[in-house]
């Protein structure tokens, strides 16, 4: 097998990897400070551990109306299991209808991952994905008043076009809490041009909040 074609000219410098690209695009400007730290210990009633029917019996007691859209799904091939729902509406995300989503360790059956997400289907007007920014603003503001170790938050990480990763912080368990937005526009502050943001427009198709939550 050729190797050769894609590998540098012999004393040349090796490519420099792209810095980090960060957006101040959703960031609270102000938030409550609080003397505690963050912990995540699971979603609402749903704690990290749970079986599949303990969590059934949480989702049922907390989201009582939308149990209609309950649905539980196995991925064949890799064992993992998940259960899903509709809500009509979920403070304090935006306006509408949300998507959660509990997944199962594919061994112990055991609840290790929530993901929640509120989606502007179609191609949204930029007055229509502005509430997905702003949600996502009081979310992170929210997590930002707890007191976190030091080197365990992000902010404002760009993903890629459209997507941006709000917040990420981990707490002391090893646990982790993400906010990110999809199919929005944003600016960036570029490495060694500070103070010249250069905005990115949306792409073209649907918007989408999500925030996780991740057992360590």
């Amino acid at each position: 097998m050729h190797v050769q074609d894609n590998l540098p000219p012999s004393g040349a410098r090796p490519p420099r990897r792209p810095l980090l690209e960060l957006s101040l695009t959703g960031q609270p400007r102000s938030w409550q400070v609080r003397e505690h730290r963050y912990r995540c210990s699971g979603y609402g009633r749903a704690r990290w551990g749970m079986e599949l029917a303990d969590v059934m019996a949480a989702i049922a007691a907390e989201h009582p109306v939308a149990q209609a859209t309950l649905q539980h799904d196995i991925d064949r091939l890799s064992g993992e299991q998940w259960l899903e729902l509709t809500v009509p509406s979920l403070r304090p995300g935006p306006p509408g209808p949300a998507r959660l989503r509990y997944l199962f360790d594919a061994d112990s059956v055991r609840l290790c991952e929530v993901h929640l997400h509120w989606i502007s289907s179609g191609d949204p007007s930029q007055e229509q994905r502005l509430p997905l920014v702003q949600a996502a603003s009081r979310l992170a503001g929210e997590l930002m008043s707890y007191r976190w170790s030091g080197l365990s938050t992000l902010r404002g990480a760009v993903r890629g076009p459209g997507a941006l990763l709000l917040f990420s912080g981990r707490d002391e368990q090893g646990a982790t809490v993400e906010i990110s937005l999809d199919g929005v526009a944003f600016d960036v502050e570029r490495p060694g041009a500070p103070g010249q943001p250069e905005h990115r427009p949306a792409p073209r198709g649907p918007a989408a909040l999500r925030v996780s939550y991740i057992a360590g």
